[in-house]
């Protein structure tokens, strides 16, 4: 059975989004300092608290798709074919529409103005093939934050994974030979959102939040 997306991003995908934009935009600056400077910008954001709230629908879209593609192991094991060795093979795909604002609250930290600035940067989040945009005009500072995950209004599950609180820089750098290590470095648990399924069917799903 193939794996299922993600409605909302999640607190881990927000974080490396964050750092990405922040070794793009800052990280040339510090090239002799590296070190000392990543060490503390990186505490910071690992030390985020996220709360999502979904946007007030949201629809995935689901596909199925037959092809053909090169085979690369019958193509060396003959080096004499005439013709390109092919196969048959089966890729399944979602998509997933928001419908409305999708909230992000970074709970407290006295790093508002530069938290904005990364944000503003941020196109997408995990992999390259979604897009958001940061609306400046929304966004909002509070002493507490406006929204909490409640699990006695949730209905729908979703596994979040987080920063564990005492991973460094190295452990989740893909250039570090430092290995991250699940349940300590890469924390998973169920995370709850306000969404209600209303419609489904092999090709769909719609919710609607409350």
């Amino acid at each position: 059975m193939a794996a299922r997306s993600n409605l909302v991003p999640t607190p881990y995908a927000i974080k490396m989004a964050l750092l990405k934009v922040l070794l793009e935009s800052q990280g040339k600056d510090h090239q002799h300092d590296f070190d000392t400077w990543i060490k503390q910008e990186f505490a910071w954001i690992r030390d985020l608290q996220i709360y999502l709230l979904p946007p007030e629908k949201l629809v995935v879209n689901r596909n199925g798709y037959k092809l053909r593609y090169y085979d690369q192991t019958a193509d060396k094991a003959d080096k004499n074919r005439s013709t390109i060795p092919m196969q048959d093979g089966f890729v399944f795909r979602e998509w997933i529409h928001l419908q409305g604002e999708l909230q992000i609250c970074a709970g407290e930290s006295d790093r508002l103005e530069e938290l904005t600035q990364l944000f503003a940067q941020i196109n997408y989040f995990g992999k390259k093939g979604c897009f958001f945009q940061f609306l400046p005009d929304a966004t909002q500072q509070a002493i507490a934050p406006t929204f909490i995950p409640d699990p006695s209004n949730s209905f729908t599950v979703q596994p979040m994974d987080d920063f564990g609180k005492k991973t460094t820089f190295n452990r989740i750098n893909p250039f570090s030979n430092d290995k991250a290590q699940i349940g300590k470095d890469r924390i998973i648990e169920p995370g709850f959102l306000p969404l209600q399924l209303r419609s489904t069917s092999a090709r769909y799903d719609l919710y609607q939040r409350d």
